[in-house]
């Protein structure tokens, strides 16, 4: 899975094609570490942890790194990069990314929905 990573890492350097580079800034510090909505699931992403946010406007799924640096990437919509196929959607409360590479579909959850804690006083 740690391929996976550098993968996904590699996607998220690059700028969409009507985005420029501070939209694509700005875009991903919407997404705060702490109040991110998903968790990465166990086992995707190696020695790193990850938590994902949806943009205001549900067109990218942002990544963020407990130690800050975050990316975008498309969300429900299929995108190509480096010769694959991939879509980022929401299956009940899953973050599930979807890559078609050589004519093979694989399926990855990577994350799952965090549940509210509970205000303690």
């Amino acid at each position: 899975m740690g391929a996976f990573l550098t993968f996904v890492v590699g996607v998220g350097l690059t700028a969409p094609a009507n985005a420029g580079i501070k939209d694509e800034y700005e875009r991903a510090q919407e997404c705060d570490y702490s109040q991110a909505e998903y968790g990465s699931d166990i086992g995707v992403f190696d020695e790193v942890n990850v938590r994902f946010c949806i943009s205001q406007d549900r067109r990218f799924v942002i990544y963020v790194m407990r130690s800050g640096k975050a990316w975008a990437l498309p969300f429900d919509r299929d995108y190509r990069q480096a010769g694959v196929m991939s879509l980022n959607t929401i299956e009940n409360d899953k973050l599930v990314h979807y890559a078609k590479k050589k004519g093979v579909v694989e399926r990855v959850i990577l994350g799952r929905k965090r549940m509210e804690r509970p205000v303690l006083y």
